[in-house]
């Protein structure tokens, strides 16, 4: 037991220098001009030791950016328990955490996302997919009856998404200036209030 436990932190800390090497290198150059001896070099490990882990350079890729957005989905949506979520309504509902969550997991891997979202055009897609799919769990307990809706249900969330996302990637591009929970309290003002009348433009003749 104790020799598996030891092997299973080995491959771990092997796979965490692998993927920090594919991160420095994509902030360098392009990917697609990314060898495989430049990720052993960087890693300061050999051929072999790469293809025990990965088949090719689009197979560490894909794996890192699964493994990450896997744990973002778990990271938002927190501790609640699904007995939780299905009793959850409107008044009990606060979106504040949702958006907190998301922000702290983002800035706990800031080197990562920035690189990816920079670098890599399928990463930012992935990244907006996750987005929509935790908005749309979120909106669905905060409002069931979709025909209470003022706007088209799509609409909304495809605009939540967009603005989001964008926020995001400002925020990753300027060193993350503000803490999680400062960017997760701006954005739920918006989201309550509305640009407009979070930027008191409503009063504006």
């Amino acid at each position: 037991m104790e020799n598996n436990k030891k092997m299973d932190r080995r491959i771990k800390r092997t796979r965490q220098f692998i993927k920090r090497a594919l991160i420095q290198l994509i902030a360098e150059k392009r990917f697609h001009t990314i060898t495989i001896q430049d990720i052993t070099e960087r890693a300061d490990i050999n051929r072999s030791t790469f293809y025990y882990h990965y088949l090719d350079k689009e197979d560490l890729l894909q794996q890192y950016m699964d493994e990450m957005l896997n744990e973002a989905v778990k990271d938002v949506r927190g501790e609640r328990s699904c007995s939780q979520k299905q009793t959850e309504s409107y008044v009990d509902y606060d979106p504040v955490p949702f958006f907190i969550r998301m922000f702290e997991h983002i800035g706990k891997h800031a080197e990562f996302y920035r690189v990816m979202l920079q670098e890599i055009p399928v990463f930012g897609r992935r990244v907006s997919d996750v987005i929509q799919q935790l908005y749309k769990e979120s909106i669905s307990i905060m409002q069931p009856d979709e025909r209470q809706f003022v706007v088209s249900k799509n609409l909304l969330v495809t605009y939540v998404t967009g603005a989001y996302t964008a926020v995001i990637i400002s925020w990753l591009e300027n060193n993350l200036p503000y803490s999680a929970s400062h960017m997760a309290e701006q954005l739920s003002q918006v989201m309550t209030l509305g640009p407009h009348r979070a930027g008191g433009l409503d009063s504006v003749q």
